[in-house]
């Protein structure tokens, strides 16, 4: 008889603690990294260009990083990536050489980090089913997702804390916790066995084919990246604020974190209650709710019920979350999932910034309220199409019983 599971012993805790020390170390720093370039500099295109600087690697690097992982131990590979981290924190913390630009400086260790945000879902696609058995993983992903909803939640409130003091307290924050980062990396295990390995053009895309040729998988992916394309209100925060609820910058922090809060209030709640049936229902339902809700929020006047919904929005994007990693997971193949993680995290990474771009454009159309209501209303009517195209998402069950078409074919 196995053991219930309980994050606090094994392996897990060493995963789920590495979760939240890299998170909330990436959130100090990226704080600190766009304050401190904005006060030397004053650009605000020096700050766009920063987002794009961490972009560009994460996208370029995101299929070699999948290959890597599937090829040696994940555990490892999250441990340089760690160091490199740190690396990147604690330049930040020596004097400028003469004659070299701090820009330089700042977008060097922002293209540092956007390298190694390309390991990110690959590591922690693969790590978990390594860790805990089978059918523990859905409440591993609640607990691992949880932890770095926190860390993204309460981040920017410690890091503005800590520059307050000295941009090199925030650094040196930083690089603390990818030092703690590395050090519960290292204690991972290794692959108990040799997995088969694909090799040449192959092997790269092999990701690639596993979600085309798996239409639940391919499904999901597509479903959250309509979702966060079409109904990024989040985006349009700022203007949101300032223009339509006519509140200052106190108010605009709580609406930020508001939907930090729903997910991690929804994501306590999966880590006791995972969803293991029907959940290609539940996943197709949750997502719909997220539109509504978005149309909800655009047409609202009031702080608090924007408040409210806010975090209804992140509750519902929470257990969309929960369920696609949980299948990203549960229906890979084991020599795979580093690779599938990969694209994961391509499609992820894309639809948050195009999706960004295409609130910012849609409200410079029709204005902010027009386009956050239309945003979410479109994202509700992707959900219909999804639902009748993509027959294999809908009927899928128990998520512990699921097999890929990859699987089947081995």
């Amino acid at each position: 008889m196995t053991a219930p599971f309980s994050p606090l012993r094994g392996a897990f805790r060493s995963v789920w603690l590495l979760r939240g020390c890299s998170t909330l170390g990436s959130q100090l720093l990226a704080f600190a990294l766009g304050l401190h370039l904005y006060q030397v500099s004053g650009s605000a295109l020096d700050l766009g260009l920063l987002g794009l600087v961490q972009f560009v690697p994460s996208l370029a690097f995101a299929l070699p990083a999948g290959q890597l992982v599937d090829r040696f131990a994940p555990g490892r590979i999250a441990m340089l990536a760690q160091l490199l981290n740190a690396l990147a924190a604690g330049a930040l913390l020596l004097p400028v050489p003469a004659g070299v630009s701090i820009v330089l400086v700042l977008y060097a260790a922002a293209l540092a980090t956007g390298a190694t945000r390309a390991f990110e879902h690959p590591i922690h696609t693969a790590l978990l089913p390594s860790v805990v058995a089978e059918g523990d993983v859905s409440r591993a992903v609640a607990w691992v997702t949880s932890v770095a909803k926190i860390g993204t939640m309460v981040g920017p409130i410690i890091g503005g804390a800590l520059y307050a003091m000295a941009p090199e307290v925030a650094y040196g924050g930083a690089l603390g916790l990818f030092i703690v980062a590395a050090l519960l990396a290292a204690t991972l295990p290794g692959r108990s066995e040799k997995l088969a390995q694909l090799s040449g053009l192959r092997a790269a895309f092999a990701g690639l084919h596993v979600i085309w040729r798996d239409r639940v998988l391919g499904g999901a992916m597509l479903l959250d990246m309509l979702a966060v394309l079409l109904g990024g209100a989040t985006a349009l925060l700022p203007i949101y604020a300032l223009d339509v609820l006519r509140v200052g910058p106190v108010e605009l922090g709580f609406l930020r974190a508001a939907p930090g809060i729903g997910a991690v209030a929804v994501g306590v709640w999966l880590t006791y209650r995972p969803v293991a049936r029907r959940v290609g229902t539940v996943l197709l339902s949750a997502t719909a709710v997220f539109g509504a809700l978005t149309v909800a929020f655009g047409l609202s006047r009031s702080l608090p019920l924007s408040l409210v919904l806010l975090a209804a929005i992140g509750g519902a994007d929470m257990v969309s979350i929960h369920i696609r990693s949980a299948l990203v997971q549960l229906r890979t193949p084991a020599e795979l999932r580093g690779r599938v993680g990969a694209v994961n995290g391509i499609f992820i990474s894309s639809s948050n910034q195009i999706g960004a771009f295409e609130s910012g454009l849609t409200a410079y159309w029709f204005g902010t309220v027009p386009a956050i209501v239309l945003g979410g209303a479109a994202t509700v009517a992707a959900v219909g199409v999804i639902a009748m195209l993509v027959a294999p998402l809908r009927r899928t069950d128990d998520i512990h019983t699921v097999t890929s078409i990859a699987r089947q074919r081995r």
